[in-house]
């Protein structure tokens, strides 16, 4: 009989946790964002600042959720104690051709142990 119970309960917590929607920003365009791959089109630095204004809406959501609503990641960065970093170039990179530049501006997303999306900052290096 606990186990029945263990088992329900662990399965209550699962469809909970699935049915978690995904962040919303209301005047950032997540399908652009998603579209500007490696920064190329420039249409990700447009949005930065919409983005940042509000980037507490993306905080606390899980990986899936996140990249359901930011698209994939351009690079992904192992961390320490299984953290990791979602890396979105802001700028074109060297992918782009001849408009690309060495060290361009990019947002990293920091994913906790639990997977959960814990700061967002923006780098050049």
């Amino acid at each position: 009989m606990h186990a029945n119970l263990c088992i329900c309960l662990i399965l209550l917590a699962s469809v909970m946790v699935s049915c978690q929607s995904q962040p919303h920003i209301e005047s950032f365009d997540a399908i652009g964002w998603q579209s500007d791959t490696n920064g190329c089109q420039g249409f990700r630095l447009d949005q930065l600042e919409v983005l940042m204004d509000d980037q507490q809406e993306l905080l606390g959501w899980n990986e899936p959720a996140l990249t359901g609503y930011l698209g994939s990641p351009d690079y992904r960065e192992l961390y320490v104690r299984n953290q990791k970093f979602l890396i979105y170039y802001l700028e074109p990179t060297w992918e782009c051709g001849s408009v690309g530049k060495e060290n361009p501006l990019r947002m990293y997303v920091r994913i906790d142990a639990l997977g959960q999306s814990k700061e967002i900052s923006l780098r050049n290096r």
